[in-house]
């Protein structure tokens, strides 16, 4: 076990889905005052996809198939205990930060609470803080709909509103405005795709004790009517973890796909263009990586009805191939398979 003097600073990642986290994290990580940060990315679907989306030396460890703040907890401490293990048994392996980005319907609090209730933990990690990303673009109708952005603004010690690019100077202000508002202790920065903040992850506190949700969440419920915001989660089943119920997220839906051939890209893209304008908003976040047979990965971002103009990596790390995940409300869940299934379609032999 590690000297308790050598703790390592813990950060948390959060932000509601298609905020921009593993964009913003992309750029952080290959920053060269982020060397020796071992990233820790939990996804809630089948088919873990954000680590692929991060370049660079660091290492990244993946967990996925459930949420870490309700349904892969255990995970989480395994994984924490494995680096200090690592750390302690390996010469050649070392870090100085962690980093976990936690899937975009995650509430903070129990993740939080988890890292102070193992003693071991807290030997050998300090918590450094939650930083949440709010979506610059789509935060006023993700905190009238979806009570986890709401907690994770709450939730917060600093808060990074992203996507300003595409804001204008009074919409950055009244978003701002908003934020601070709502979690008056936390420090606001701006982000955008070419400047990113990075004194938000270099520079930070140590807590010893958790954040006082009840107080963050009072002071909260006070300005509902004023912003609108969305009220609690309404779990369909619980989960024992701790010896106390947390919820299970029942919201959300995901879709996962794999294709072993290369793709007719205009498929791909006329079928994300058919859910998006049938179902909007329902589409809550789409992702994937596609081979289109071009030698590179193409990687195509959507969130809410939107989608990301293409961008491709410069070359594949392995074996091409096309995975995507599209996080949907349960009601539509079925059709938008149905749909993703009847019109992508791979290259025919003319076009290989």
């Amino acid at each position: 076990m590690s000297n308790v003097f050598n703790q390592t600073p813990l950060q948390i990642l959060t932000g509601f889905l298609g905020s921009g986290k593993t964009t913003l994290l992309n750029k952080v990580v290959n920053n060269p005052e982020m060397k020796g940060t071992v990233l820790i990315i939990n996804e809630v679907g089948e088919i873990p996809i954000d680590n692929k989306l991060i370049s660079g030396d660091n290492p990244v460890i993946v967990l996925d198939s459930g949420c870490i703040c309700c349904t892969v907890q255990d995970g989480l401490v395994n994984v924490l205990h494995y680096l200090i293990e690592e750390r302690d048994n390996n010469p050649e392996f070392d870090f100085n930060r962690v980093i976990i980005e936690t899937t975009g319907i995650a509430d903070p609090a129990p993740i939080i609470d988890l890292i102070f209730h193992y003693e071991d933990i807290l030997i050998n990690y300090n918590f450094a803080g939650t930083i949440t990303v709010v979506d610059g673009i789509n935060a006023k109708e993700e905190l009238a709909h979806n009570y986890e952005a709401v907690k994770q603004i709450a939730m917060a010690d600093k808060i990074i509103i992203s996507k300003t690019d595409r804001l204008s100077q009074d919409e950055i202000e009244a978003l701002k405005n908003t934020v601070e508002d709502l979690n008056q202790s936390a420090d606001v920065y701006l982000s955008s795709l070419d400047n990113p903040p990075m004194d938000a992850f270099t520079s930070f506190d140590i807590f010893n004790t958790p954040k006082d949700i009840k107080t963050a969440m009072k002071w909260i419920n006070s300005k509902r009517s004023d912003y609108k915001l969305a009220s609690g989660m309404a779990p369909v089943k619980m989960s024992g973890v701790m010896n106390k119920t947390l919820p299970i997220h029942s919201n959300y839906q995901t879709i996962a796909m794999s294709f072993d051939k290369p793709l007719n890209r205009f498929t791909v893209i006329h079928a994300f263009d058919a859910i998006n304008s049938q179902f909007g908003e329902s589409i809550i976040r789409l992702k994937g990586i596609f081979d289109f047979n071009d030698g590179y990965p193409f990687i195509i971002h959507g969130v809410q009805g939107e989608c990301y103009p293409i961008t491709n990596q410069i070359e594949w790390e392995d074996k091409p191939f096309s995975q995507m995940v599209v996080i949907v409300s349960p009601r539509i869940a079925e059709q938008v398979e149905l749909m993703l299934k009847q019109m992508i379609r791979p290259l025919d032999d003319s076009e290989e």
